[in-house]
């Protein structure tokens, strides 16, 4: 069913949300390209979506033709960092629109992590930004943190580090 606005209309609304499986150290430029981590789309029960708005390949995420529109994009990353301290770790996203051959750094998540020396901290931060979906959009995220002991979590049981999609207009 659509949904009127004065001098708009959208179609079906629709979203779905992705996380990293598996937990990793230092940077990770661009998640899902190397074997340090992959992503999935979330499998919990009412936690990933029953739409397939995005396909996913070596950490590029492609829309599928019938999900063009635009989307609000919430993308979130978990650290964590034994006896010492990490100022800055960011969580990139990506936003190519001619399909992967150039890249915009588009939002950052981030978190500061401050020890004090006798145990282990962790932090969490978030990001949004609104995408125009189309046939030659393209998403991937980055990973960048001070400190190169500094973990980031992923795991295929709950979501830490990921994101949510959802649609928010049609083009």
């Amino acid at each position: 069913m659509a949904i009127y606005f004065p001098n708009s209309e959208m179609g079906e609304v629709c979203g779905e949300s992705w996380r990293i499986t598996s937990t990793f150290q230092g940077d990770n430029n661009f998640i899902g390209a190397n074997s340090m981590t992959n992503w999935e789309k979330s499998d919990d029960v009412y936690g990933g979506g029953n739409t397939n708005i995005l396909t996913e390949s070596n950490g590029q995420f492609t829309f599928g033709a019938d999900y063009y529109g635009y989307y609000l994009v919430n993308h979130q990353i978990y650290n964590y960092l034994a006896n010492n301290t990490s100022r800055w770790n960011e969580m990139l996203l990506y936003v190519s629109w001619n399909s992967g051959a150039n890249w915009d750094q588009h939002s950052y998540a981030t978190n500061y992590i401050y020890s004090n020396l006798s145990s282990a901290s962790s932090a969490g931060g978030c990001a949004s930004s609104v995408v125009a979906a189309t046939a030659a959009t393209r998403l991937r995220f980055g990973v960048q943190v001070e400190h190169n002991s500094t973990y980031t979590y992923g795991t295929t049981n709950e979501q830490m580090t990921g994101f949510s999609i959802a649609k928010i207009s049609d083009i």
